[in-house]
């Protein structure tokens, strides 16, 4: 893969993909209110952590010339939201129904090493063209594309891919439910959580590992 497919699949993603994503979304649940929670979880996550993480951190950057606020991408949530709520509709679909949060916790656990993987490959490809550049510790000691995306690509989309797949359970349980405070709280904190929890865990992954927190650029005296 070159950097010319990159800067194409990112328009097909949010121009073919997200509408895709909306209608077997809205095909499966009928209820508009219940698809646009869906949709909204790795939409968000994905404008936030980026945004951070390009023009904040400097841990990424995107070898992208248009419609960038910085190094971040101004339609990036929709890039990764539409796959990632697309291979959350077939992990739900080949999923059991609801029975009990042990049946939930091993089917995220499932479905997130599915998310993570083709993450995964997604980045390994866009890192070894130069689509992305990752200012991280392999990359600054000039490791290959497969070491500098495992420094966090594994442990993160695994994180999110498992909170992502945990959630869509979750709207399954609570479909034919009241939307109360309760259910609002719950979604909220799942919004969260995504965001919060994943980065969390993957900085604490980096700092035993690795010996930094690797959230931002990685700088030789880093600790």
């Amino acid at each position: 893969m070159n950097q010319r497919f990159f800067n194409i699949y990112q328009y097909i993603a949010v121009l073919i993909f997200f509408p895709l994503a909306f209608y077997l979304w809205h095909r499966e649940l009928a209820d508009i209110t219940y698809v646009i929670l869906i949709l909204s979880l790795p939409v968000i996550t994905a404008y936030i952590v980026p945004a951070v993480g390009t023009n904040i951190t400097k841990l990424w950057e995107f070898n992208n010339k248009k419609f960038m606020i910085g190094k971040f991408r101004l339609y990036h949530g929709f890039v990764l939201g539409s796959v990632t709520s697309i291979f959350g509709y077939f992990i739900y679909k080949v999923s059991p129904l609801w029975t009990n949060m042990t049946n939930a916790f091993i089917i995220s656990l499932l479905g997130g090493a599915f998310i993570a993987f083709w993450n995964v490959i997604y980045d390994i490809h866009a890192v070894k063209c130069g689509f992305i550049v990752v200012n991280n510790k392999s990359a600054y000691e000039k490791k290959s594309a497969h070491e500098i995306v495992f420094e966090y690509a594994p442990v993160y989309f695994y994180c999110f891919g498992f909170i992502y797949c945990f959630y869509i359970k979750l709207i399954e349980y609570f479909i034919d439910k009241p939307m109360n405070n309760y259910f609002w709280t719950v979604i909220v904190f799942a919004h969260l959580a995504s965001i919060f929890i994943p980065t969390l865990i993957y900085a604490i992954f980096s700092k035993k590992i690795n010996g930094y927190w690797g959230i931002g650029r990685y700088k030789e005296n880093d600790k």
